[in-house]
């Protein structure tokens, strides 16, 4: 059963990915308009109205901007936890459907299973998602200040992974942002810099994984060779062959198929100094 992914958008300027598998399609995020959502579906030869859910990770706008519009123009359901659904107001639209999704619950759709994963971040009650078809899977985390263990734990036998590389210390400090923002980014609920996903990968990466996609990097804090470097130099340090570590521009990405991995999938020494 194959399963792939095509990112949409990714950044501040907004999120969402398209998730095949099963018989399914998915939206994770829905961080651009409707229209130019509507309009990358297109591109990608799908139609909007196919879509079987739009999977909400929290309520901040450039994940959940067009969420409600592109909802009520095409008639596809909404999925999220019960706190993004009240702080982003849906309670006020007329939606096709709001399915509630609670933390470490699954929902599947056809033979697509979808599992909603707490992560630490400041919004209302925000998620990542683990997306499986058959034997294949996909860990999918964007917003988020630290590497909790329960992520950790859970993407852990992903196939691929696309995580957020939001920024460079050095590069944030010395930016033009002012100190408050600054502090929130760098923060247990802001976001995950280079060096962050660089021990992720190091210690707490799945034998399984064979990709990671490097994700929401910050057009002013960031920059694509620097994230890459991190993620590369912490491949190396462990050791591990064979895993290709890729970006997601603004603009998105083509499809991107998600290989099953005939790896025994279990703890590898050390792994538990992550935390």
């Amino acid at each position: 059963m194959s399963l792939r992914f095509r990112v949409l958008g990714s950044g501040s300027g907004g999120n969402a990915t398209l998730v095949e598998g099963g018989g399914a399609r998915v939206l994770l995020d829905a961080g651009l308009g409707p229209r130019q959502l509507a309009e990358r579906l297109l591109s990608a030869g799908v139609d909007p109205a196919s879509l079987d859910a739009v999977f909400l990770s929290h309520e901040h706008g450039d994940h959940a901007r067009g969420a409600a519009a592109f909802s009520k123009r095409w008639g596809v359901p909404l999925a999220g936890t019960r706190g993004t659904f009240q702080a982003t107001g849906l309670g006020r639209a007329r939606l096709p459907a709001y399915e509630p999704i609670a933390p470490g619950e699954t929902r599947t759709i056809r033979r697509l299973a979808v599992r909603a994963v707490a992560v630490p971040h400041d919004a209302v009650s925000p998620l990542a998602f683990v997306l499986s078809a058959g034997a294949s899977s996909l860990g999918h985390a964007t917003d988020l200040g630290h590497l909790s263990r329960r992520l950790v734990d859970a993407c852990r036998g992903c196939d691929a992974l696309l995580v957020e590389s939001n920024y460079d210390p050095s590069m944030l400090r010395d930016g033009p942002y002012p100190w408050s923002l600054k502090e929130r980014i760098l923060g247990p609920l802001g976001h995950l810099s280079n060096g962050d996903v660089g021990r992720l990968l190091e210690k707490g990466l799945g034998d399984a994984c064979r990709l990671v996609v490097l994700a929401h990097l910050s057009q002013k804090n960031n920059h694509p060779e620097l994230a890459l470097q991190a993620a590369g130099e912490a491949l190396g340090r462990s050791g591990r062959r064979g895993v290709e570590v890729t970006l997601a521009p603004p603009a998105g990405t083509g499809w991107v198929a998600v290989r099953a991995s005939r790896v025994e999938v279990g703890r590898r020494e050390g792994q538990l100094r992550l935390f």
